[in-house]
């Protein structure tokens, strides 16, 4: 398994997790859940979750150009753009 690191942006604020997984989809979708299990976000966590993941998985994380390693996905919620970037990260262990 390796380790992503999930960064996002969204409503003037940046959020930053970590999780191994088998690939950056399946990061993605623990991102999800603890994001809407402990709604990290507030009211807007549910949606956030759902709308990434829907991105992610359906439309495919798309890889950000001239990098390695590199995807996003994004949603709107509440008329907010949430931006997620997903970068597999060297284990420093």
């Amino acid at each position: 398994m390796s380790l992503y690191t999930l960064v996002l942006d969204y409503h003037g604020g940046t959020y930053i997790s970590q999780f191994r997984a088998t690939g950056p989809v399946e990061a993605v979708a623990a991102w999800c859940k603890e994001l809407e299990d402990n709604q990290l976000l507030g009211e807007p966590s549910s949606d956030v979750a759902r709308g990434i993941l829907e991105d992610a998985v359906e439309n495919r994380l798309v890889e950000v150009e001239d990098l390695l390693g590199v995807w996003c996905a994004a949603t709107t919620t509440s008329g907010a753009l949430a931006l997620l970037n997903v970068i597999q990260t060297l284990d420093p262990t």
